[in-house]
């Protein structure tokens, strides 16, 4: 349950109707920025006005899903009107594309009870072999050459680098004993001599 003030229902109440921040604040009497220090200072606050824009989300969609065959009648319609202007039918096209190429959120579905999960693995057990036990860790690289899983995990999880003496600054003195600053002296030698 949540503890909130009576200015701070109304503003969840309002914003459950639709209103907007600015008119939520003005319907409570309240400044706009009130309902910001609130985000930010009250957890139960912020977590009703979670819940409502959650709501409202779900309303809003539900609303859309009942007129979604309507909308994309109205599309056809001006896909197919060759008196539709040629900029409107490109918008058209445009969204209709990123709809159908944008792939649907994932979602998981119930797990299955444990005992079909039992009778799906010994059916699998007894459909195909089980490979010997020197191949189970081994897998492909590109180039043919099997490794173990081990050297394949080590490769793509490398060690942590450690110095064998401490890193010298730009502005340190230059360790060839010269006297100068590293920066003027040899850094830019050594990154030479390296390339």
């Amino acid at each position: 349950m949540f503890i909130l003030n009576p200015p701070q229902l109304q503003v969840i109440d309002a914003l459950s109707n639709g209103a907007s921040l600015t008119d939520a604040a003005a319907q409570a009497g309240i400044h706009r920025n009130t309902i910001a220090r609130w985000r930010r200072n009250s957890p139960d606050f912020r977590e009703a006005l979670a819940i409502t824009r959650h709501d409202r989300a779900l309303l809003y969609r539900d609303r859309a899903v009942e007129l979604a065959d309507l909308a994309f009648e109205t599309l056809r319609g001006v896909l197919t009107d060759p008196k539709s202007s040629l900029s409107i039918r490109l918008r058209a096209a445009i969204f209709i594309i990123d709809k159908v190429s944008t792939p649907p959120k994932f979602e998981k579905e119930d797990p299955a009870s444990l005992t079909d999960m039992v009778d799906t693995m010994e059916e699998a057990a007894h459909a195909h072999q089980q490979p010997p036990a020197d191949a189970q860790n081994c897998t492909t690289v590109p180039n043919g050459q099997p490794e173990t899983a081990s050297q394949v995990h080590n490769f793509a999880q490398p060690g942590t680098y450690r110095r064998s003496e401490p890193k010298t600054g730009r502005n340190d003195t230059c360790p060839c004993g010269s006297g100068k600053k590293y920066k003027i002296c040899c850094l830019g030698k050594s990154s030479a001599a390296a390339a």
